[in-house]
């Protein structure tokens, strides 16, 4: 069984900007995929659509064998979505209450609850910090926090919108090795510039105005597609057309 695939998916915002333009994406489980691309390929906008959180104007986002539209809130606990900036994940006074709002959204007893958010934070490296305030943590610290929000959900896929996006160089190391970790034994779908990344992710995808223009299979084709895609961009811009 596939864990996502996108089937011609189409979305406009309500301004009337085209993101997405016939986007097609499959990712077997237990697969890592990597879409990269310039900012606003419409990456995001993809990892949007895969928990649902926008629905499909045109086309199909099938989740587990599943469409998202008829798994209804329940694909949340099936697509678990770290954004871009962990401040749009992290919104309660301390740390455990971040990380146990998903568990208890889910109804799940308060041992249950406390096993959830004690193991999470163990994952991301982030023991002891539960009466923190998220507020008060550095960025990198946020980030994990963050992740750990969505592991004590338990998801069978986990979606990362530019994790490593604003890391220190020093930081963004430790962190890879954390996004490798995640990774055993879990579907992973990640968007990002990052290209070391690359190396974490069974396939990488790179995605321009809207669509996947196509899988890449080392670095070098990277810069060279960025490349084709620049002079693209710069020749419709100043009218030619060659």
């Amino acid at each position: 069984m596939m864990a996502v695939e996108v089937r011609n998916l189409h979305y406009k915002y309500p301004d009337d900007t085209v993101a997405l333009r016939g986007v097609n994406l499959t990712v077997g489980k237990g697969e890592k995929a990597y879409i990269i691309g310039p900012n606003g390929s419409g990456k995001s906008t993809l990892l949007l659509h895969l928990n649902g959180i926008l629905k499909p104007q045109r086309g199909k986002v099938v989740i587990l064998g599943t469409e998202t539209e008829k798994w209804g809130e329940e694909v949340k606990k099936k697509v678990g979505l770290v954004f871009q900036n962990p401040d749009d994940q992290l919104f309660m006074p301390t740390v455990y209450e971040d990380v146990a709002f998903g568990p208890e959204n889910m109804g799940l007893g308060e041992a249950e609850i406390k096993r959830r958010v004690k193991n999470a934070l163990k994952i991301v490296g982030m023991a002891g910090f539960e009466d923190r305030s998220p507020h008060h943590l550095s960025y990198g610290e946020k980030k994990r926090i963050a992740i750990a929000t969505v592991l004590a959900m338990d998801p069978e896929i986990l979606v990362l919108d530019e994790p490593t996006l604003s890391l220190d160089p020093w930081i963004k190391k430790s962190f890879i090795e954390l996004l490798e970790d995640l990774g055993e034994n879990r579907t992973v779908v990640i968007s990002g510039h990052d290209l070391d990344i690359m190396d974490l992710c069974d396939h990488a995808y790179l995605m321009d105005e809207g669509r996947i223009v196509g899988e890449i299979k080392n670095k070098k084709e990277i810069f060279q597609k960025y490349r084709s895609l620049l002079r693209k961009r710069t020749n419709l811009i100043s009218g030619n057309q060659k």
